[in-house]
């Protein structure tokens, strides 16, 4: 009979395993296999517990060797859902789990902030879309309606710009952007309609993104 032997860790060497790195497309088909909607994968656990031919718990080595029972029922937990806390907006407006019909569910529309942030007196609507001036002042008023049910003043914007890609180029309506915010140093906000074009819409935010960066500098 051998006696046993004591070895140190750092003398443990384990040879590492070689495995051999999947192609792109099976990445591709084991991230397809593999994400599965949580009903898809109860029905799958479902018809393995159902099907006598693929369970074979008894036949498995490790359950025999630890004398362990497998159960073909699915086990049931009991959800639990956690309370709502009371959500305050202003010293006189707040909302209670006694207030919401629905458990779960908190209906929060049509409510203020608690301090609001208004708009700024002076402000300017730059339409670089299709979109015509009537359109922009639906627009406005929408987002007005919006700002009031938050409790945000949000006056009409004193600045109004119409710049349409199909007549003036990039270029030209940064410049114009630009002497536009020279020459109204009180204006401090601007909001821009970008065009639905994603190629042209893309190259218009960088451009304007340096251009603040530009003026602020």
């Amino acid at each position: 009979m051998q006696k046993e032997l004591f070895v140190p860790m750092e003398l443990v060497d384990v040879v590492p395993v070689k495995v051999t790195k999947i192609t792109h497309e099976q990445q591709a088909l084991l991230c397809l296999n593999s994400s599965l909607k949580p009903s898809d994968y109860y029905d799958s656990i479902k018809e393995v517990r159902q099907n006598p031919k693929q369970q074979c718990f008894e036949q498995d080595p490790f359950i025999t060797a630890w004398n362990l029972n497998v159960s073909v029922n699915m086990l049931t937990v009991d959800a639990r859902i956690l309370p709502m806390p009371n959500v305050i907006y202003t010293n006189r407006y707040r909302i209670t789990s006694g207030q919401v019909r629905t458990s779960g569910v908190w209906n929060c529309s049509k409510t203020q902030f608690h301090k609001p942030i208004n708009f700024p007196s002076v402000w300017a609507l730059i339409n670089i879309s299709s979109l015509d001036r009537d359109a922009c002042e639906e627009f406005f008023h929408q987002l007005n309606n919006v700002a009031a049910d938050r409790g945000i003043h949000c006056p009409a914007p004193v600045i109004y710009r119409e710049y349409n890609v199909r007549t003036y180029s990039i270029r030209q309506i940064i410049d114009a952007i630009k002497e536009m915010m020279e020459e109204n140093d009180d204006c401090k906000f601007f909001l821009v309609i970008l065009p639905k074009d994603g190629n042209i819409r893309d190259q218009i935010y960088t451009d304007l993104k340096k251009l603040v960066k530009c003026l602020l500098n």
